[in-house]
């Protein structure tokens, strides 16, 4: 058993690593699942390798890019969305410009197909999707969630299976679209791993170690999900880690 716990930032090399691999884990598996929805893109995790600079275009990096302003945003409304939390629907909460929804993510090198909710949908039919994460995750959970009731005719056929309202402190929530047959779920899993006792050896400002090589006690609900996207990286930023 691997227990990690803080002696100090600059002394634990292996954080640094714990960071860069937690982010690249989470690039991978929003692309693998973006290539899942449109195999008609050539994701670059399907040859991937380090390209020298001069080659940088010969592959599309849907990574690197900027936002670019489009008069055809946003593609949903959250205020009239039933899974959107109250506390993050701004318009419901007085917010009257809408500027700040216009905006999509452009990749430098290529484009990425515009949202068709109908071809999605299909595409989902039978599927079982599993978002793992924080509030970020959940956040995003709730906006694919809206993103797809838009192609949906009958709004009832789409539910939380367990009648939970969406709330930060239910750690597993199911939304099914009876309709198509899926489900989009959410595991609250902030460092993916199991925490551990403190040992008695440890500092006084140790309030917590994580076992590195032992994975959270829900992660074998994620095991039979076709799409899985997790994120966990900024959880091991010295703030978070050590200050929380």
């Amino acid at each position: 058993m691997t227990v990690f716990y803080y002696k100090s930032w600059g002394s634990q090399p292996l954080n640094v690593f714990i960071v860069m691999g937690s982010l690249l884990i989470c690039v991978l598996a929003i692309g693998f699942g973006y290539s899942y929805l449109f195999p008609g893109v050539q994701p670059i995790i399907e040859n991937f390798e380090i390209l020298p600079p001069d080659n940088l275009t010969s592959e599309c990096n849907y990574f690197e890019g900027k936002w670019v302003y489009d008069e055809n945003y946003p593609l949903h409304n959250a205020s009239e969305c039933p899974f959107v939390e109250r506390g993050f629907s701004c318009l419901a909460n007085g917010r009257k410009d809408k500027e700040y929804l216009k905006w999509r993510w452009k990749p430098h090198d290529c484009d990425i197909p515009n949202f068709n909710v109908s071809v999605v949908l299909e595409k989902l039919r039978g599927k079982r999707i599993v978002f793992v994460g924080d509030s970020l995750s959940r956040n995003q959970w709730e906006s694919m969630i809206c993103l797809l009731m838009t192609g949906v005719e009958d709004k009832s056929s789409v539910y939380e299976v367990n009648g939970h309202k969406i709330t930060r402190r239910i750690r597993y929530l199911s939304v099914r679209f009876k309709s198509f047959n899926f489900t989009i779920e959410f595991y609250r899993s902030v460092y993916l791993v199991q925490p551990g006792s403190k040992p008695k050896s440890a500092p006084k400002r140790v309030k917590f170690t994580l076992q590195l090589d032992k994975l959270d006690d829900i992660s074998t609900e994620w095991i039979n999900s076709d799409i899985l996207i997790f994120g966990t990286g900024h959880w091991w930023t010295p703030g978070k880690l050590f200050n929380s």
